[in-house]
């Protein structure tokens, strides 16, 4: 009895020290008015070519996304505006540019589908070769 309950707190513990899971992505849109009396819109959505994987030691997701960008920031920026340029309706530089973190590697999937399901009114553009945290 008492090894079995030993088993389990030192299970417990272990769970606890364990790394969390983080799955992240970049996307950026850009809007541009077609027509304003019709309501017509037209969507450009930057985006990362895939959900990516990072492990957090000891931080939230978060947190550990956060710090880890700051080196790459400015080559995320430079990438994403190259991108931009090309797009009439993003006329406005991207100063920064927060990554969707999540913890559930679902929900990170199913809000990335939902961000790169193109549309007659949305255009979805991967940016292929971003650098990973």
């Amino acid at each position: 009895m008492i090894r079995g309950l030993i088993i389990c707190l030192i299970m417990c513990c272990a769970a606890g020290a364990r790394a969390q899971d983080c799955y992240y992505y970049w996307v950026h849109q850009c809007i541009e008015v077609v027509d304003a009396s019709q309501r017509q819109l037209k969507q450009f959505v930057l985006i990362s070519p895939a959900v990516n994987y990072l492990q957090a030691e000891g931080q939230q997701c978060s947190d550990a996304v956060a710090e880890r960008q700051q080196p790459i920031t400015a080559e995320l920026l430079a990438r994403f505006n190259q991108a931009a340029e090309k797009i009439s309706a993003c006329q406005t530089p991207v100063t920064e540019l927060p990554a969707r973190v999540y913890d559930k590697p679902h929900q990170a999937t199913w809000h990335y589908n939902r961000s790169r399901k193109a549309s007659a009114q949305k255009t979805v553009i991967p940016l292929e070769g971003l650098p990973v945290l």
